[in-house]
């Protein structure tokens, strides 16, 4: 008679009603009932909820005059401004999806985002937008230029987005040498804004918003805020430290960074005092180790801690653990904790089975966190139906990250399945990375690696097509790394290029980074 062992379902994460359908309803909500309440502080500019309110409908009357509407999707350029978050808004109040670019981003991928949008409009506030996709004729919005209503009056209100209707698409590194992108609901974003600010709490003022808005690490600084009827403080630049953790009464209500974010500024001459600055300390974009904890700890009097996980599909965050600067913490990462509310944590084998707490497995989310998929592609291998986990029919996301179930129930994250990266807190798809040193003229082969330091760095190995050396071969990488420069976001571009003449595989045939390194090394030496 053979016994079988009862494995156990999915992490499952608290049962929540949302608070309103949308994001737009609340922030709506916040300017009829708090209308002299701070919405966005940028510079010297404070914009107050009615007054921010006011924006977005003359913003999205505007956009309609151009032939925006509902599901049509809108391009921005997302300079961190009041005016920007003001027309992020408006396009979402119109039923439409807005499309954040980085203004960072070289010509060519701005071209390649712009053109997997296929947008109706492009919207900047006052700085300009890059030229439309050939063959493209596109309304452009100047939000900057749009007056305000006499006499304080606005445009009449609008119906309101539903919670099925997909509120932004945010475009992720590419296995296929274009970037792909991602279609969130509004359902998903409200779900992710009550239960990240359940986490964060409701006292404090706000948050920091200095990341990339063409990234969603961004977004939970924009979003969360606004939900809670809170201050978004817009800071120029990242690494701007004077700006982020400046003295502050009352406090941020959080501030949310990468691991890699951390250790820049804790190697300063005078590193921040985080107590002073937030209630909260969010980390977020990369796995946390215990041991950055322990050297920030006595900057940390005070401030709850949070371990933020989820990839963009996963709609900003669908995992969370919150601890603090005392707190015992005996594994090699910080446990990324349980799931967000009404989304499911699947820990399966490669053929989708549950496997036993303690034993490593990919993990798979599904439930309201999950994105609608990629646009323009119905169909991928990573999105599935929850019912092949055995669970209800639903879309579930394999993430492709290895987790293990601790016996707290709590996940523990352990790296990637594929040959996924990250840098301080972006996804790299090596295939992408591959595409586009393989397209350089005279490259045979490539590889890559992470330099982990301050601030987190990719290397890339290229093996070129004809023997270099000396100066020829430092010439010929400055050469790959000025085109990968002309064509990628700056964090997906190597700060090393060694050229090398073979790179070294291991007894599985694999290609053995370090070992390449180390004969680098000896060469030199």
């Amino acid at each position: 008679m053979t016994s079988s062992v009862q494995l156990p379902g999915p992490v499952r994460g608290e049962e929540h009603a949302a608070a309103a359908e949308t994001v737009i309803h609340l922030v709506r909500e916040h300017a009829r009932l708090r209308p002299d309440a701070v919405a966005v502080e940028s510079g010297e500019t404070l914009l107050t909820y009615a007054a921010l309110w006011r924006r977005v409908l003359v913003i999205a009357a505007a956009l309609d005059e151009a032939g925006a509407g509902p599901g049509d999707r809108v391009v921005v350029r997302a300079d961190r401004s009041a005016g920007v978050v003001a027309a992020a808004l408006a396009v979402m109040a119109l039923r439409a999806v807005y499309v954040p670019v980085d203004p960072a981003h070289p010509v060519e991928r701005t071209a390649a985002v712009v053109s997997g949008a296929d947008p109706v409009a492009v919207v900047h506030d006052g700085t300009g937008f890059p030229e439309a996709p050939a063959g493209r004729v596109l309304p452009v919005l100047d939000v900057a230029a749009l007056p305000d209503p006499p006499g304080g009056t606005a445009p009449p209100e609008r119906e309101l987005p539903r919670a099925g209707d997909a509120a932004y698409v945010v475009f992720t590194s590419g296995s296929t040498g274009k970037p792909k992108g991602v279609v969130v609901e509004h359902g998903s974003l409200v779900n992710y804004v009550g239960w990240c600010g359940s986490l964060v709490g409701r006292s404090g003022d706000g948050s920091p918003l200095f990341a990339s808005l063409g990234f969603d690490l961004a977004m939970t600084s924009l979003w969360v805020p606004l939900a809670q009827g809170r201050r978004v403080v817009t800071v120029a630049g990242m690494w701007d430290q004077a700006a982020l953790f400046r003295a502050r009464d009352p406090r941020y209500t959080f501030l949310k960074l990468t691991p890699s974010h951390a250790r820049f500024f804790d190697v300063l001459a005078e590193p921040p005092r985080y107590a002073r600055a937030t209630r909260t300390l969010m980390f977020g974009g990369e796995g946390l180790d215990p041991a950055l904890v322990r050297t920030l700890a006595p900057r940390l009097g005070g401030v709850r801690l949070i371990n933020h996980y989820g990839p963009t599909e996963t709609t900003i965050g669908c995992c969370a653990h919150v601890f603090d600067r005392g707190t015992e913490i005996g594994t090699p990462t910080v446990p990324i904790g349980t799931p967000a509310w009404n989304t499911r944590a699947h820990v399966v084998d490669e053929q989708l089975r549950p496997v036993p707490p303690g034993t490593a497995g990919e993990l798979v989310i599904a439930g309201r966190a999950v994105a609608a998929g990629y646009l323009g592609r119905p169909a991928d291998e990573r999105f599935v139906d929850e019912s092949e986990l055995g669970g209800p029919s639903g879309r579930a996301y394999r993430t492709g990250d290895m987790v293990e179930r601790l016996d707290s129930g709590a996940l523990l994250y352990l790296g990637r399945r594929d040959d996924q990266l990250k840098v301080s807190g972006h996804r790299v798809e090596l295939g992408e990375l591959r595409h586009h040193v393989l397209s350089v003229p005279g490259v045979a082969d490539t590889a890559f690696e992470v330099v982990r330091g301050p601030v987190d760095t990719l290397a890339a190995f290229v093996v070129p097509t004809q023997p270099r050396t000396g100066a020829d071969a430092k010439d010929f990488g400055e050469l790959v790394r000025s085109v990968l420069a002309g064509v990628l976001p700056s964090v997906l571009v190597p700060g090393e290029v060694h050229v090398v003449s073979r790179l070294v595989v291991n007894a599985n045939g694999k290609c053995d980074v370090r070992a390449t390194r180390e004969r680098l090394r000896e060469l030199a030496g």
